[in-house]
Order: C-alpha cells, then sequence, then structure tokens
C-alpha cells in the first residue's frame, strides 16, 4: 500500500513538473513582443535595396500566368517603386508607395490613381505591403494569444495577433515563428467576421547583407480554392539608389 502511494505521488510529481518546463517555454506577452518585433525587423535593410520581382499565380481553369517587376525600396524613408516588366501587355504598369500613401501609374492613361496598401499586385494574390518594408510589430499589432505548435519537423510559437494600423490588409492574423531561429514559416491572414482569408507559406530564405530574406513565399487563397501565388525575390543588390527613382516622374519618364 505504501509503494502504491510512493508510485502516485512520483508521478504527480512528475507530472506538475513536466508541466511547469512546458509552461517555462511560452514566452512572457513583453518576450513575445521583443521576438515579434526582431522577426519583422530583419525584414527590412538599413541600405538601398533592389531585386528582380517574380509572381506565378494560379487561378482554376486558368492557365498559369508569369508576373515580373523590378522592386526598389528605401527603407530609411519607407519608400518603394515596383515598375512592372511582364507581361509585354502589362509592361511599364508602375506603383510608387511612401509610407502609407500609394499610387498606381497607368502609362497607356498617362494617370496616377491613389490606392491602398492592400492592393493586389496585378492579377496575383500578392499585395504592395507583403513587399515593402515592414512595420514595428509592437505598434502594429496586439497580441491576444500565444501557443506553442509543432509546423513540420520545426517547433513554433503560434502567435495570434489583432491588427491595430486602419490600412492593415486583414484584422486578424496568426504568425507561426520557429522557436529557435525565430524565422516566420507561416502566416494565417482573417477578415473582421473571423474568416479565414489567406494562408501564407514561407519555405525559403536567403542571406542578404547578414539578414534572412524570404525568397520564396505562396500565396494560398482561401475564399477560391485552387487559387494561389508564388512570390519568388531574385537577383538581390543592395547599391545606392538614385533618389529620382522614388518619384512620380520617373515612372513617367521610363515609359
Amino acid at each position: 500500500m505504501k509503494y502504491f502511494i510512493n508510485k502516485k505521488l512520483l508521478i504527480i510529481l512528475i507530472a506538475f513538473f513536466v508541466s511547469i518546463a512546458v509552461f517555462a517555454e511560452i514566452p512572457s506577452m513583453e518576450e513575445m513582443y521583443n521576438i515579434m518585433d526582431k522577426v519583422f525587423d530583419t525584414g527590412n535593410f538599413k541600405k538601398d535595396f533592389t531585386s528582380t520581382l517574380t509572381l506565378i499565380v494560379e487561378k482554376p481553369n486558368q492557365p498559369k500566368e508569369v508576373v515580373q517587376f523590378k522592386l526598389f525600396r528605401r527603407d530609411t524613408k519607407d519608400q518603394t517603386t515596383l515598375i512592372q516588366l511582364a507581361p509585354e501587355a502589362d509592361k511599364g504598369n508602375g506603383y510608387l508607395q511612401e509610407k502609407d500613401n500609394l499610387w498606381f501609374y497607368d502609362p497607356i492613361a498617362h494617370q496616377f490613381t491613389h490606392s491602398s496598401l492592400k492592393r493586389n499586385l496585378a492579377n496575383s494574390d500578392t499585395k504592395l505591403s507583403d513587399v515593402n518594408k515592414k512595420s514595428q510589430f509592437m505598434k502594429a499589432w496586439e497580441i491576444l494569444k500565444i501557443e506553442e505548435t509543432k509546423l513540420g519537423k520545426y517547433e513554433v510559437y503560434a502567435v495570434t495577433a489583432k491588427a491595430l494600423e486602419k490600412d492593415a490588409a486583414y484584422a486578424q492574423e496568426k504568425f507561426f515563428v520557429r522557436k529557435d531561429e525565430h524565422l516566420l514559416l507561416k502566416i494565417e491572414s482573417y477578415g473582421a467576421s473571423g474568416k479565414h482569408m489567406r494562408t501564407t507559406l514561407i519555405p525559403k530564405y536567403a542571406n542578404v547583407e547578414g539578414l534572412p530574406l524570404p525568397v520564396h513565399q505562396i500565396y494560398i487563397n482561401e475564399l477560391i480554392k485552387g487559387e494561389k501565388t508564388t512570390q519568388i525575390f531574385q537577383d538581390f543588390s543592395t547599391a545606392k539608389i538614385d533618389d529620382v527613382v522614388f518619384t512620380k516622374a520617373y515612372l513617367e519618364k521610363i515609359n
């Protein structure tokens, strides 16, 4: 009887200490904000950044479409310029972003239209806010829940957060972050009603200027079955960009 009681007590103690250990692995709110701030900031550059951006667009009952842009970023001033290279019919379309302002340039009409950072690029599921400078997480998001889970072979934190910026693409998102290297692997995006709108997968990173850049992303449209966009960054450069590139005059001139 005594042996049985001691054995039972031992099991209870083991369960107690295991639960403490598991709980201790989950960061506090303050720690998680710091982790997410670093996750977001590693995608921003202290130098100018130029890249070729390729979008492979897949829609149900339609042939694959390849859309390509030249991307120019100056994150120190929160400026982005995109010039469409392909397909040929849309060549010369341009996007100019500075902070919360976005203008779309139509080279045929020779006209600028003020738009939203939530705007999709061309006919894809990629948004301008997916490829420009990232806001400081603490200012842009309120953490609602922190969980632990596995994503494939990786141990991750699953961080559910509510958007604080009025121009946010989605009202709520769930970020899946690797515990060991604090790399973002997946994002689930939800509308104000709680409806699952989009899933983002990030299978590949590359080292650019000592920072991990997500060079391969897949955006899955959860509202239209079979619709997705694969986003690829190539041909990186951190050479200084001429100031004129971040002006409306530049978009008009190249056309």
